[in-house]
């Protein structure tokens, strides 16, 4: 295991945040392998680049704010495969009510190592609170 691949397995988890944040649903499903998979606990497993295109478009469509935050992850390289777990915090709102929400949780991440540098074969979306967050009723700043 590799200082650099454990820092490339890391940015690879804050793009993905980032292209969230920013609504580029293409760049955030970019950080899968084709294959890849992604599951939620309020949705079926989508697996392939199409059906987690759909599941994260969906996912952010009726929100007018998402900020996801990467915390420092346990992460473990074996080969050309690795196991990672992000703690995440998120603050969203709805766009028909500005309803704000807060979560916390963490991603249970495998990766592979690919041409194009590592890429998430699966995340699995691990929650621990869901809750109304007033606070995130200020106005925006625009991007």
């Amino acid at each position: 295991m590799s200082a650099e691949d454990v820092m490339a397995i890391q940015q690879i988890a804050v793009a993905y945040a980032d292209a969230l944040n920013r609504g580029s649903v293409l760049r955030a499903v970019s950080t899968y392998v084709a294959d890849g998979r992604l599951e939620t606990p309020a949705a079926d497993p989508a697996i392939g680049h199409e059906a987690i295109t759909a599941a994260v478009a969906e996912k952010i469509a009726n929100l007018e704010l998402i900020f996801q935050t990467v915390h420092l992850g346990l992460v473990v390289v074996d080969g050309d495969r690795a196991e990672a777990q992000f703690p995440i915090t998120e603050w969203a709102r709805r766009a028909e009510d500005s309803r704000p929400f807060l979560f916390l949780g963490w991603y249970d991440d495998v990766l592979v190592r690919t041409d194009q540098g590592w890429r998430f074969s699966r995340r699995r979306l691990v929650p621990r609170i869901f809750a109304t967050a007033d606070f995130v009723r200020a106005p925006l700043h625009p991007l």
